[in-house]
C-alpha cells in the first residue's frame, strides 16, 4: 500500500513540475486538488460470528430483520445506510490532445463513529474509525483548450480501493468486550464528471465533480484484536458516491 501511495504521488509531483510547459492551444497538464464528500455503504453482505465456548451465529443478510436482535438496531445502521465520508481528492491528467488525457486520481475518505443499543438490560456501545482510499487511473475528455472559459469534464476510472476499519466493541457484561479490524483491497471504478471555469491563465476552479464510486468486495477473515470472536464476512459490491470540489493547476 505504501509503495502504491508514494508512486502515485511521484506521478503527480512530475506531473506538477512539468505543468510549466504549455503545448500550442490547450493546456498539455493538470493537477487537481480538493474536498471530496463521500457517501459510502457498506462492503459486507453477511458474516458469520463464533463465540468461544458459546456457538456460532450465521447472519447470511446484515441488513435482514433477523439480524437486528445480534446487531442491534443502531449498530445495524453501520451495515445498512449509506453514511456521510470526509476527504479529498487529487489527480494529475497529462493531455494527449485538446479533448483527451490520461488521469492518475488518489482519494481518501474517513469516518469515526459510535453506536449505542440498549437491551435486555444490557448495554452496547460500538465505536468504529474507517478509511476508504481509492487509487484509480483511466481517461478524461475535457475541452482543455487555453482560452475556454467554461469546462465541462467527464472521466472513466479503474483500479483499487483499499478499506480498514477498527470496530471496538464496550459491553455492560465486560466478558464480551472485543476489538475487530476489519481491511480488504478490492477492484474499484469511478464514473462521472464536473465543471471547470477558468479564474486565470494557471488556475481554474472546479465548481463540482460528482462520481459514482462502487467497490467490490470479496470474501475475507475479519483479525480480532482482543475478545472472545472470531469473525469472518462474505463481501459484496458498495455503491459509493462522491461530491467535491477545489482548484485545478497548470
Amino acid at each position: 500500500m505504501k509503495k502504491i501511495l508514494l508512486s502515485t504521488l511521484f506521478i503527480i509531483l512530475c506531473t506538477s513540475i512539468a505543468a510549466a510547459q504549455g503545448a500550442g492551444d490547450y493546456n498539455k497538464v493538470e493537477f487537481y486538488g480538493g474536498y471530496s464528500l463521500g457517501r459510502v455503504e457498506s462492503n459486507t453482505r453477511g458474516q458469520t460470528v463464533a463465540i468461544s465456548g458459546d456457538g456460532t451465529i450465521q447472519l447470511a443478510d446484515m441488513c435482514s430483520s433477523s439480524s437486528t436482535d445480534a446487531l442491534g438496531p443502531n449498530f445495524q445502521k453501520f451495515y445498512c445506510t449509506r453514511r456521510s465520508f470526509n476527504g479529498f481528492d487529487a489527480s494529475a491528467t497529462y493531455n494527449l490532445s485538446k479533448y483527451f488525457g490520461i488521469k492518475a486520481d488518489v482519494t481518501g475518505h474517513f469516518k469515526s463513529d459510535r453506536f449505542v443499543d440498549t437491551g435486555g438490560g444490557v448495554t452496547t456501545t460500538v465505536d468504529t474509525r474507517e478509511h476508504l482510499y481509492n487509487f484509480l487511473g483511466g481517461v478524461q475528455v475535457k475541452n482543455n483548450s487555453k482560452t475556454a472559459r467554461f469546462k465541462p469534464f467527464a472521466h472513466a476510472l479503474f483500479g483499487a480501493a483499499h478499506y480498514t476499519a477498527r470496530i471496538q466493541q464496550t459491553v455492560t457484561v465486560a466478558a464480551f468486550n472485543s476489538t475487530l479490524e476489519d481491511k480488504e483491497t478490492s477492484f474499484a471504478m469511478k464514473l462521472g464528471g464536473g465543471l471547470d471555469v477558468r479564474v486565470s491563465r494557471r488556475i481554474d476552479i472546479r465548481l463540482i465533480e460528482f462520481d459514482y464510486n462502487p467497490m467490490f468486495a470479496g470474501d475475507r477473515a475479519i483479525s480480532t484484536v482482543q475478545g472472545p470472536f472470531t469473525v469472518s464476512s462474505t463481501g459484496k459490491r458498495a455503491n459509493n458516491f462522491t461530491i467535491g470540489f477545489g482548484i485545478v493547476i497548470h
